[in-house]
């Protein structure tokens, strides 16, 4: 992680504690206006800091490097890129991007010097120093194929790691929106315990639709609410509002625009069940046909529109309908 990336972790993880900003501060003894800072990316961690930080929110320091674990061995010492390099690990003073690591670690291994490096492509030293340290901005791909041509590497490595930045930073964001959502919506008081009791997600996707993104069978969208219902038990779950005409039909089961569909990630879907069908892009709400030749037929119940069939490679997830509550 870089700095920016450890901001948004602490932040997602102080926040999922309902502490605040002076709450953490005072735990690690630090100001208000320096955990501001240091959420923002805009204070560097060191060691240290990062042990007083995971014991306030009760995580084990590796914790901060969840999702690296092939990259970073250790805190602070950084793991081969490839065999070329194996022979000589990289030791830095706080964790840079995986960009910049990359670029870091093979200019070491030429013995060439950063202020060489940015003379080479057309850039200054401090740029150079940017962006190993996972200090700089997007970086453009006329200044990483230049990069890739003095040190001798493939440009789409380089852009693959940069892919991979981006993903990982848009991840931690979804999961900052995911943590605000669940500090101010969906507890629901056990009635005579006085013990709060958490819903299902309602997730929409991008497009205010059906969500196309799934980590680990959870849906990346927006949280909108969470929904409570009476006497269903599904732990691992998620809601959505229906909004396509694909589903109707003139006999039951029918879905209307507006009907609230929950589904039910504890169990594999079944032949002939309704499901939520996650594709390359898209997830379609239909009943699932499943033949002995690997082939899936997603069928609407509202016969203008046509069934589609796809391998079962091309299937990414299948969740089966677990509840279907009718629009007032």
């Amino acid at each position: 992680m870089n700095e920016q990336q450890f901001g948004i972790e602490i932040k997602v993880l102080r926040e999922k504690k309902r502490l605040s900003a002076r709450d953490l501060a005072s735990a690690v003894g630090l100001s208000p206006s320096q955990i501001s800072r240091l959420e923002s990316g805009q204070r560097r961690m060191d060691a240290v800091l990062l042990s007083k930080i995971a014991r306030a929110l009760d995580v084990h320091p590796s914790h901060f490097f969840g999702g690296f674990d092939d990259l970073l061995p250790a805190p602070r010492e950084i793991a081969p890129e490839s065999e070329g390099l194996k022979d000589r690990p990289v030791l830095v003073s706080s964790a840079p991007s995986q960009l910049g690591r990359l670029i870091r670690a093979e200019r070491r291994r030429r013995h060439m010097t950063a202020e060489e490096l940015a003379q080479r492509i057309g850039k200054g030293k401090a740029y150079v120093q940017d962006l190993e340290s996972a200090r700089t901005d997007l970086v453009t791909g006329e200044v990483l194929t230049k990069i890739a041509k003095v040190l001798k590497l493939d440009p789409d490595h380089l852009l693959e790691a940069q892919r991979n930045e981006i993903r990982d930073l848009r991840r931690s964001l979804r999961r900052l929106e995911r943590a605000h959502t669940e500090r101010t919506l969906g507890d629901l008081e056990t009635s005579g315990v006085g013990v709060s009791k958490r819903g299902l997600p309602l997730v929409e996707g991008p497009d205010g639709g059906l969500p196309t993104l799934f980590d680990k069978g959870v849906p990346e969208g927006r949280i909108v609410d969470y929904l409570h219902v009476p006497g269903l038990r599904i732990q691992n779950g998620f809601a959505v509002v229906w909004r396509g005409e694909a589903m109707r039909s003139a006999s039951a089961p029918s879905f209307e625009p507006g009907d609230l569909l929950v589904f039910n990630g504890d169990r594999d879907a079944r032949h002939q069940e309704l499901v939520l069908a996650v594709l390359e892009g898209q997830s379609l709400f239909r009943r699932l046909f499943l033949d002995a030749k690997g082939r899936v037929r997603l069928q609407p119940l509202n016969l203008d529109f046509p069934p589609q069939v796809v391998d079962r490679e091309e299937v990414q997830e299948l969740f089966p309908l677990g509840a279907h509550l009718h629009a007032l």
